[in-house]
């Protein structure tokens, strides 16, 4: 199984620093330590409730890490416990975002354009029994809603995550245009050796968009090392091309990424345990 691991904000080289310092000021997010590996800079970036995502810069000699020309259709999801309140403290910023729409189960959610006009989804949850004080901007952390997938068939989509990720299925609606999808949470798995589910939700569109596509705000999966290589022929040979291998996985971070049927890139990475 694939697992659900968070993932990369990308941004450009020479704006690496203000982007950091963009996330700190207005989403309240704590820069943890800035790093640089070979395969480029790296900032992990302290969530205000929970979970750690890292700012990534476009570089490197790997194709794996360069920025795309058409925008994707795969969406990295974050949460907050009151929608309204997040765009209104944005809109105060001159954060733009786009209209409010609603999943199968009823949440809401809409991109917001953070820096250089990076699209991070955004879905309301319940607050429940948390009474910690947040930031301002409202935006706590990874949520209830991983991930959402735009693409034109759900049944079959699904059946195609099954096969090669080995996603579970949880529900698929043909006549109103969803499936729900989850796979484990592989922080949970790898470190504290517990199962806990993350949301994955395929919705249906009419537009495609044409590869080599992708997202600055990308969705990773994790493999774990000993079985990387053996995952990466699995996938060729079921007929899925992916890239090449970025990095290292077996003695630090490596990664790849392949396409579904509707050339949605999906990345995936693996790395050792510190």
């Amino acid at each position: 199984m694939y697992r659900w691991d968070g993932g990369f904000i990308m941004v450009e080289p020479e704006n690496f620093d203000k982007a950091v310092q963009w996330y700190e000021e207005m989403l309240g997010w704590k820069c943890l330590d800035k790093v640089t590996s070979w395969v480029g800079r790296k900032a992990f970036m302290k969530l205000p409730r929970s979970g750690v995502v890292t700012i990534k810069s476009f570089e490197g000699e790997y194709d794996h890490f360069y920025p795309a020309k058409a925008e994707g259709n795969v969406k990295l999801g974050f949460a907050t416990y009151n929608l309204d309140e997040t765009l209104r403290y944005l809109e105060d910023k001159n954060v733009k975002f786009t209209e409010i729409k609603a999943l199968p189960n009823g949440q809401r959610f809409c991109d917001i354009f953070a820096y250089e006009n990076t699209k991070l989804t955004i879905a309301e949850e319940s607050r429940g029994e948390d009474k910690t004080e947040y930031p301002p901007s409202g935006i706590v952390g990874f949520g209830t809603v991983n991930t959402i997938i735009y693409v034109t068939n759900p049944e079959l989509s699904a059946e195609w995550y099954k096969k090669h990720l080995g996603f579970d299925i949880v529900e698929v609606d043909e006549e109103k245009g969803y499936a729900h999808l989850r796979t484990e949470d592989a922080y949970d798995r790898n470190v504290l050796d517990q199962c806990f589910w993350d949301n994955i939700w395929l919705l249906k569109t009419n537009e495609v968009v044409e590869k080599p596509n992708d997202n600055k705000a990308r969705t990773y999966y994790d493999i774990r090392p000993e079985v990387f290589f053996k995952e990466y022929n699995k996938l060729i040979k079921n007929g899925v091309k992916p890239s090449e291998i970025a990095g290292d996985p077996i003695n630090g971070w490596g990664g790849f990424h392949i396409y579904d049927p509707d050339h949605n890139r999906i990345n995936v990475w693996s790395y050792t345990a510190n």
